[in-house]
């Protein structure tokens, strides 16, 4: 069960990759829309560390065939809009053109961060790209394909 991934090569959308999605508006100076107060909160995890993980699972085929896992960001990694917003003015001088406010949507979590023990226990996976590495790698990322 993947949760929260951003990266490189994800053409991200206002519903899914919300990262991406707000780098590239940024980026692009346009506006964007903030549903709820934008402290909602959110464990990244970059794409590489989903690629570990899958790999370190299949080398653990045995041990975990027929299981479920969590692979998401921890709390170290966690984010929330307005926090994204901010590194993205510090690190790269971007912001998008305008923001707007509208009602929470229902099918938004106010905070969601993944249990990962199981991963972690079964097949020895930890997240270790830290969430400003991997905004950044995103960020140029971006930069090279606008």
């Amino acid at each position: 069960r993947m949760a929260a991934i951003y990266g490189e090569l994800q053409y991200a959308t206002e519903v899914h990759g919300w990262v991406g999605w707000f780098l590239k508006r940024a980026h692009e100076h346009k506006p964007v829309t903030i549903y709820g107060d934008g402290k909602q909160v959110r464990g990244v995890l970059h794409v590489s560390d989903l690629v570990r993980a899958f790999e370190m699972a299949i080398n653990k085929i045995n041990r975990v065939r027929g299981h479920a896992f969590n692979v998401g960001g921890d709390r170290g990694n966690s984010l929330s809009i307005i926090e994204l917003l901010d590194f993205m003015r510090r690190e790269f001088n971007i912001a998008p053109s305008e923001i707007g406010y509208a009602d929470w949507r229902r099918i938004d979590q106010k905070c969601f961060i993944a249990n990962c023990r199981k991963a972690r226990r079964y097949f020895g996976w930890r997240q270790r790209v830290r969430k400003e590495d991997g905004i950044r790698r995103m960020y140029n990322w971006i930069r090279g394909v606008s």
